[in-house]
């Protein structure tokens, strides 16, 4: 999406309830004389980062302005799906009720306070309690095994369906019981991830139930896909089958199912 800092021209964005902060590329950071006032650190997809903090920032889409807000600044890797200047992060997100229509590729963003929900589709319950990322409650269902009920974080800015993180996989023994997988590599803020790609029976999140999808398994000992605290990620190719809205204010997310649920799944996007 469109995105301006301070008075910048637009610049290009990725929208991620995934990140706890939004950033900007150094390189744009610099071309706009923007001045660091310290540092922090952090995990990412690939193992762990680094980055300087701009305060005072307005950031703009479209007629939507905020102001005074906090970014992080860093090197972006270079190339495949890093063609973007900046991320959309919590501090932006929080202010709004969002509604991303991935068909019409459309989002409206509405202010909180007057904003009321008069559709049909169905309520899912995100934990944002003491976090900056939301976690949704998902099951995972391996051939031949039981549902698992796993916490996943809600991740707009994830291409694949589901990536499992390592200690859950090893908790459940997920390895063994995709025998069909394949080894994979993905790329993240903090360098490559090693991964195993298979499908499962299927996924189910609130209602709703794909069938045979692929998901990742994190093959990683540091970085996000290493992390505990939550099971994992749930990505854009689950998502991209709604409309979906996203009111941090309510703690919750809701579903409204559109014709792309039935689709093939985008393995090359895991």
């Amino acid at each position: 999406m469109r995105c301006r800092v301070n008075n910048s021209e637009p610049l290009k964005f990725l929208f991620d309830t995934g990140a706890s902060i939004s950033t900007l590329s150094a390189r744009r950071a610099a071309e706009l004389g923007l001045k660091s006032s310290g540092q922090a650190s952090g995990e990412a997809t690939g193992g762990p980062i680094t980055t300087s903090i701009i305060r005072g920032v307005s950031l703009s889409i479209g007629e939507a302005r905020v102001s005074n807000q906090m970014l992080a600044s860093m090197d972006f890797p270079t190339g495949g799906g890093f063609e973007f200047d900046g991320i959309i992060g919590y501090h932006f997100i929080n202010q709004f009720v969002v509604e991303i229509d991935y068909q019409q590729k459309i989002m409206n963003l509405y202010d909180p306070q007057s904003y009321r929900y008069a559709g049909k589709g169905e309520v899912i319950p995100l934990d944002l309690a003491g976090r900056k990322t939301p976690l949704v409650r998902a099951k995972i269902s391996p051939e031949g095994r039981p549902p698992i009920e796993l916490r996943f974080e809600l991740d707009t800015g994830a291409d694949g369906t589901i990536v499992v993180n390592s200690p859950t996989v090893k908790k459940y023994g997920l390895l063994s019981a995709m025998p069909e997988s394949v080894q994979s590599k993905a790329r993240g803020a903090g360098g490559e991830q090693d991964r195993v790609l298979g499908p499962v029976k299927s996924i189910q999140l609130g209602s709703f139930i794909f069938d045979k999808p692929p998901i990742a398994l994190s093959l990683d000992t540091r970085g996000g896909g290493a992390l505990a605290e939550n099971d994992g990620a749930l990505g854009g190719e689950l998502l991209r089958r709604f409309k979906v809205i996203i009111d941090y204010s309510r703690q919750r997310m809701i579903l409204e199912r559109n014709s792309s649920f039935n689709e093939p799944y985008d393995i090359e996007g895991e």
